[in-house]
C-alpha cells in the first residue's frame, strides 16, 4: 500500500478540518509548496491535494497554489475539490496532474464523467465521501440520495484511476481507523481504492494491511502526520 500525504488548501494555507467542518480549521503552514516538498523529501511517493474553497464554491480558488506544487515536486499529484466543470478537469490534466478526483460532478452528471473517464483513461478518480452510508457532495455540505455502493456501481466498468473512499465521521479526528467499517464498505468492490479518514497511529495502518484487501492501493493520511502522531517514514515502512 502507498501512503499518500494530504495537503488541504484553504485561502492559500495548508489546513486540516475536523470531520469536514469549516468551523473547525487548524492551520499548519502558510506555504503549501514547502509542505509538499517536505513530504516528498520524507519519502512520499504521491500527494493528495484538495482545494477546500473550490469544494464549496465550485470555482478553482487555489489553482495557482496547486499548480506550483505540481511544478515543484517530482512525485505524482492527485487533485480534488470543486471539479464540477469539464474545462477545469482538462486544465489540470494538461498541467500535469496525475489524477483528478471528482465527486459532486460524478454524482450530478454521471454520464458526462463517464465520457471524460473514457477519454482520459486512468486519469480520473472518483471520490466516495461517506456519511452514514450515503455519499456526501458539495464539500460535504450536502448528503446525496444514494448509498456509496450504488454510487460506485455507476463507474465500476470504466477506466478510472481509483476510487477514493473517505470516512467523513472519522476524517480529521485522530480517533483511529474503523477497519471493520472499511471492510464492509469495500465488500463486492474489486476496483483499485484508496482509503482516507481517522488514522491516529501506525497501528491503524498495520491493522488495515493485515486485512489483506488486495484492491486497497493506498491510504491518505493528514492530521496524524501534521501533529506528529505518526511519522511519515514509519507509516511508509508499515505499509510495505
Amino acid at each position: 500500500m502507498q501512503i499518500i500525504p494530504a495537503i488541504d488548501i484553504k485561502s492559500g494555507k495548508c489546513v486540516r478540518l475536523f470531520r469536514g467542518s469549516f468551523n473547525r480549521v487548524d492551520i499548519y503552514s502558510d506555504d503549501p509548496v514547502k509542505m509538499a516538498e517536505q513530504w516528498e523529501g520524507q519519502g512520499a511517493g504521491m500527494l493528495h491535494v484538495v482545494d477546500l474553497d473550490a469544494a464549496v464554491t465550485g470555482k478553482p480558488v487555489n489553482r495557482d497554489y496547486i499548480l506550483d506544487i505540481v511544478k515543484h515536486v517530482k512525485i505524482p499529484v492527485q487533485v480534488g475539490g470543486g471539479m464540477r466543470d469539464r474545462k477545469i478537469i482538462e486544465y489540470y490534466i494538461d498541467k500535469g496532474v496525475r489524477s483528478v478526483v471528482i465527486t459532486t460532478y460524478a454524482y450530478e452528471q454521471a454520464d458526462e464523467v463517464i465520457e471524460i473517464a473514457n477519454q482520459y483513461k486512468d486519469t480520473i478518480s472518483i471520490g466516495v465521501d461517506i456519511i452514514s452510508g450515503a455519499v456526501a457532495i458539495k464539500g460535504w455540505t450536502q448528503t446525496g440520495s444514494i448509498t456509496a455502493k450504488e454510487f460506485v456501481k455507476r463507474f465500476s466498468s470504466i477506466p478510472i484511476h481509483r476510487f477514493i473512499f473517505t470516512d467523513i465521521y472519522k476524517d480529521g479526528t485522530l480517533s483511529g481507523m474503523d477497519v471493520n467499517r472499511i471492510g464492509n464498505m469495500l465488500e463486492g468492490i474489486s476496483e483499485p481504492v484508496v482509503i482516507s479518514g481517522g488514522i491516529s497511529s501506525v497501528d491503524d495502518i498495520v491493522k488495515l494491511k493485515r486485512m489483506d484487501i488486495k484492491n486497497i492501493k493506498g491510504i491518505i493520511i493528514g492530521r496524524a502526520i501534521y501533529t506528529g502522531a505518526v511519522k511519515l517514514n514509519e507509516a511508509i515502512e508499515a505499509a510495505v
